[in-house]
């Protein structure tokens, strides 16, 4: 019998991250199983299929998935009006029955990692997410957690009591950050098993990068990614306006005072095209207030395509000297290319990937940190580290890589 699995906790590839863990996940098991299938729920299969054209040889087959239910939303609304509401209802929206019905010959399911089981997206996203979990494994199938960032979830104790029951029911657990390890540990989870992020193991798809690239190339490209989830910092329209400024100015000084050109790399797109969380439509927005002479601007910095997929993205950035980014997957790419790399942290997921790699945070910006001053001094930290940032990555990486790869031997051994 075909070994088939069930993607949880995934809807699109709008954001290219998405992608790394379809991508990287596939290729792991398929090492192992070389029939193996998968089954991806989207939102826009057409959309999709454009990201992912070999999807087949991946062994990948889009699903319809489903949207929060109308009961959900209002759950959400009251729930702030409410506080006390949820310790009367937690609403735990299941997996329609036709489309549960069609999984009953799944082998298991993969809640796919990444940083669903967080608040970083609110309590209402963290409920879909283990709802669909509690629906999937209802019908007596193994669930199994793969290279995840959980929690914390210690500001809301009445989720974290509710976690430690929701994930004590997994099948088997996997994570990418000691912290998060550690984290479980200290909650009386057991059977976790570190190890690394599946993008580490995705390999880039080479394009013609000069297509996209500043026409005069000087001491090298420097990556830049920025993500519209930073404004969420600012407390205001004023110092949101303040922090995109800083930005603005650093992008300029990196051309007036180096020799190196700048590429604005987008890693994730909204699913309808509009602004909400489109990193593309942001930079736009951000780069249309640079002051530079017109011959300037086109020599010395230029803004990546929106629909690049993951692999292409993956390429893009290891023609890069240093890169910047806000995006987790877009270090990821980043690391894995063996390109010194500044983590824009806004969640913990940055903070315990660069314990983990480097050891400390010193490769770390704190989102709320954010100015032109810790911007310009990160830039010199790369290059003064430069080489001996490379030297670790060259080490480090190919370890991770079997880290990455050691998931499918957890996972099959207890699903």
């Amino acid at each position: 019998m075909t070994n088939k699995y069930y993607f949880l906790g995934h809807e699109t590839l709008a954001n290219r991250g998405c992608e790394a863990l379809i991508r990287g996940i596939s290729s792991i098991i398929r090492e192992r199983q070389s029939d193996a299938e998968f089954l991806a729920p989207t939102f826009n299969e057409e959309s999709d299929l454009k990201q992912l054209p070999r999807s087949n040889k991946l062994g990948v087959r889009f699903v319809p998935t489903y949207r929060m239910p109308f009961y959900g939303r209002v759950w959400g609304r009251l729930n702030k009006a409410i506080p006390g509401l949820r310790r009367v209802w937690i609403p735990l929206p299941s997996i329609p029955k036709n489309i549960l019905k069609s999984l009953q010959d799944t082998t298991a399911g993969i809640m796919t990692g990444g940083d669903n089981l967080s608040l970083d997206y609110g309590v209402l996203s963290l409920l879909k997410f283990m709802g669909q979990a509690e629906s999937y494994m209802s019908d007596i199938h193994p669930l199994y957690l793969w290279a995840a960032s959980v929690g914390p979830f210690g500001s809301q104790p009445d989720i974290e009591q509710y976690m430690i029951r929701h994930l004590a029911k997994y099948t088997g657990i996997s994570v990418r950050e000691t912290s998060t390890r550690d984290y479980l540990d200290k909650l009386g989870l057991r059977n976790v098993k570190l190890v690394a992020d599946p993008a580490f193991v995705m390999i880039p798809e080479p394009w013609n990068t000069l297509t996209v690239l500043p026409s005069e190339l000087g001491e090298g490209l420097l990556g830049f990614n920025v993500s519209p989830l930073i404004k969420s910092f600012r407390n205001n329209d004023s110092h949101v306006l303040e922090m995109e400024t800083a930005v603005i100015d650093f992008l300029q000084n990196v051309i007036k005072r180096t020799d190196l050109s700048i590429v604005l790399i987008p890693h994730v797109d909204s699913i309808d095209g509009g602004a909400w969380n489109s990193d593309y439509l942001y930079m736009q927005r951000l780069i249309k207030r640079i002051s530079l002479p017109s011959g300037a601007f086109a020599a010395r910095i230029s803004l990546a395509p929106r629909d690049m997929n993951a692999v292409r993205i993956k390429y893009l950035i290891s023609q890069c000297r240093f890169f910047i980014g806000a995006r987790t997957h877009a270090t990821i790419a980043a690391w894995s290319s063996r390109v010194p790399t500044i983590s824009i942290a806004y969640s913990v997921k940055a903070t315990g990937l660069n314990t983990d790699l480097f050891g400390d945070l010193r490769y770390v910006l704190e989102t709320q940190n954010l100015s032109r001053t810790t911007l310009w001094e990160s830039l010199e930290r790369l290059r003064a580290d430069e080489q001996s940032i490379k030297t670790l990555l060259e080490q480090r990486i190919p370890e991770w890589q079997k880290r990455a790869r050691s998931a499918v031997d957890h996972m099959m051994a207890v699903c």
